[in-house]
């Protein structure tokens, strides 16, 4: 079977996996465009295990600067100057921080901090949903690319 014929069945078969899990599980606190998003930030950083560390821990620092920063803005009275203010210095800090070569994947950061906006993230507690999330999506991720790895060579 082709590769990409490979990728598409298991990341198919993955998918009504996730959306099983992700909304049929409600306890589980799981926000399934998140893990998508998560899991196409894998393949964008290339795949395998690298990707895993590229797409994983500038994204977690996205979310949790996000986090910290609303907290800045509560802080500082929640008003629109407070919040064009520290959010510009969150997009500043989510570029910078890529002189940090764990923290390089610069588009993976900012669409953390996406994800913890996108989840209404007001919270410490949605910040950490939003991480168990994006960690699930990344693991879908190498899921789907390792089973169709394996079809592939099965064939």
């Amino acid at each position: 079977m082709k590769l990409l014929h490979a990728l598409a069945l298991s990341i198919a078969l993955l998918v009504a996996a996730w959306v099983g899990l992700s909304i049929g599980l409600p306890t589980l606190q799981l926000n399934p465009w998140i893990g998508f998003v998560a899991w196409a930030t894998f393949f964008a950083a290339g795949g395998g295990r690298e990707a895993l560390l590229k797409a994983g821990w500038a994204a977690l620092a996205g979310v949790v600067l996000t986090a910290c920063t609303m907290y800045a803005v509560g802080l500082a009275g929640g008003g629109l100057g407070a919040l064009a203010l520290l959010v510009a210095l969150l997009a500043f800090v989510l570029v910078a921080m890529a002189e940090f070569p764990a923290l390089a994947y610069t588009p993976a950061a900012f669409l953390g901090a996406a994800t913890y906006f996108g989840a209404t993230g007001d919270t410490f507690d949605k910040a950490l949903f939003v991480v168990l999330t994006w960690l699930a999506g990344l693991a879908f991720g190498f899921m789907s690319e390792s089973f169709g790895k394996r079809m592939t060579r099965a064939t």
